[in-house]
C-alpha cells in the first residue's frame, strides 16, 4: 500500500509559526493547479502500481481550493493511479473557509476526511499567531461539519504559546473534547528559523514559556486525553479507536508515499526526492521538460536512522528484527547496545523485540532518540 501527498502552498495569509512553503500570492494558482496534474501523469511509475490507499491534500490552505479544481485534481489521480476501495482522502481546512455551501460542495469530492487548523479557542491566541480566524468560527465550522455528515474529523491545538498557562490549555483542551472530536493533533510552539514568532523572540518582544511549563502542559495533554479514551499512538497524535490518521501513520511505518507539487518529498524505501520549493520555477521546469526535483539514495545509516525518529514516536515501537532486515545485523547490535541504559532507567521498555517509550521516557524523547541515532 503506498499514498499520495498534494501541496497546495496558497495561503490568505501567513501565520507567525509557520515555516511550511507557502505563498500569500494567488497569482500562479491556475497555472500551479495545471502543473500538479503534468506531474502526475509525469510521476505515475514511482508508485510501481503499489495500491493507493490514503490521500492527502496539505499546505498551505487547500480550502482555497474550489469543488471544480478539488474534483479535477482526483480525476487525474484515479485515471493515473491504482486506488483501493475506500481510501482515506483527507483535506486540511481553515475554519473560516468551511461555510455551510464550501461543506456542501466538498460532499461532492472524494473527500471523506478534514484536518481542520483550530490552533486555539481563544482569540487573544489566534491574534498572537496571526491566524485569520475567530474561536467562534472554530466552534461553528466543527458543529457544520458534523451537521452535514462528515464524521472523519481531526483538529489542530498549539500549546506552550507565549504567555498561555496550564489552565488556559485545560480549558482549550475541554472546549475540544466537548465538541466531540474524535481526533486530535497538539503540538508544541517551536520557533523555527525564518518565522516570525523567531524574530519576535530574538528581538525580546515575547519570551518563551519555563521548560517545567512546558512540561506540564504536555502531562495535561496526555492526562486529558486519556479521561477521553483518546489514544497516544503519537508524540502529538491522538485518536479514538479507528480514527487514527492512516496517512500519517504511513509516514511513520516507512510505507511508500509520492509527494507532488513545489516543495513536496517523496519516499520510495530506497531514496527520497525533494521537489523545489518555488512556484514559478516549479511551473517551468515542468513545462520544460527539465529537472524539478533533488533527489538523496538513502544509505543503510540513513534508513536506520530514519526508522528510528520516526517509529520510536509511536506506540508501535522500534521493532529490532525490522531493522535487521531492512539495515542488516551491525544496526540491529548498535541499536540493543544503546538501548541497555534507557531500559534499566526505565525510559524505554521491551517486548517481543519490540523497543517502546514509556510514560516516563515521553519527557526526554528526543534525546532518546538523538543517542539511538548512528551517527
Amino acid at each position: 500500500m503506498s499514498g499520495i501527498y498534494i501541496h497546495i502552498p496558497f495561503c490568505a495569509k501567513k501565520c507567525y509559526y509557520c515555516d511550511f512553503f507557502m505563498s500569500v500570492s494567488l497569482q500562479y494558482k491556475e497555472e500551479y493547479l495545471q502543473t500538479l496534474k503534468k506531474e502526475l501523469e509525469l510521476r505515475k511509475n514511482y508508485l510501481q502500481n503499489k495500491p493507493v490507499e490514503t490521500i492527502y491534500l496539505g499546505g498551505g490552505t487547500p480550502s482555497l481550493l474550489t469543488e471544480k479544481e478539488i474534483n479535477e485534481i482526483f480525476e487525474k489521480i484515479y485515471k493515473t493511479y491504482k486506488i483501493t476501495e475506500k481510501p482515506e482522502i483527507t483535506t486540511e481546512a481553515n475554519p473560516d473557509d468551511l461555510s455551510n455551501s464550501y461543506l456542501k460542495a466538498l460532499k461532492c469530492t472524494p473527500i471523506n476526511r478534514l484536518s481542520i487548523g483550530i490552533q486555539s479557542f481563544f482569540d487573544d491566541d489566534l491574534q498572537i499567531m496571526n491566524r485569520r480566524h475567530t474561536a467562534e468560527q472554530s466552534i461553528s465550522a466543527i458543529k457544520k461539519v458534523q451537521d452535514l455528515g462528515f464524521s472523519n474529523i481531526s483538529g489542530d491545538l498549539i500549546y506552550g504559546l507565549p504567555g498561555m498557562s496550564s489552565e488556559k490549555w485545560r480549558k482549550n483542551l475541554n472546549y475540544f473534547f466537548e465538541l466531540k472530536i474524535p481526533h486530535l493533533s497538539a503540538y508544541h510552539l517551536t520557533y523555527e528559523p525564518n518565522t516570525v514568532f523567531l524574530k519576535k523572540l530574538n528581538s525580546g518582544k515575547i519570551k518563551e514559556i519555563p521548560e517545567e511549563e512546558s512540561l506540564n502542559q504536555f502531562k495535561i495533554l496526555q492526562k486529558e486525553a486519556k479521561k477521553k479514551n483518546f489514544i497516544q499512538y503519537e508524540t502529538s497524535n491522538f485518536g479514538e479507536k479507528g480514527f487514527f490518521s492512516k496517512h500519517n501513520t504511513s509516514y511513520w511505518q516507512q510505507k511508500h508515499y509520492l509527494g507532488i507539487g513545489a516543495s513536496a518529498h517523496s519516499y520510495n524505501g530506497n531514496s527520497r526526492q525533494f521537489n523545489i520549493k518555488n512556484i514559478k520555477e516549479y511551473i517551468k521546469r515542468i513545462r520544460e521538460n527539465s529537472n524539478y526535483f533533488e533527489k538523496e539514495i538513502l544509505s543503510a545509516k540513513d534508513k536506520y536512522n530514519d526508522y528510528i525518529i520516526t517509529q520510536l514516536r509511536t506506540m508501535w515501537g522500534v521493532d529490532i528484527n525490522f531493522v535487521k532486515k531492512n539495515t542488516g545485523e551491525k544496526f540491529a547490535e548498535f541499536l540493543i547496545n544503546k538501548a541497555q541504559k534507557h531500559l534499566k532507567n526505565g525510559n524505554l521498555t521491551e517486548k517481543q523485540n519490540v523497543l517502546y517509550i514509556t510514560e516516563k521516557g515521553k519527557f526526554i524523547e528526543d534525546f532518546i532518540i538523538e543517542d539511538l541515532f548512528y551517527l
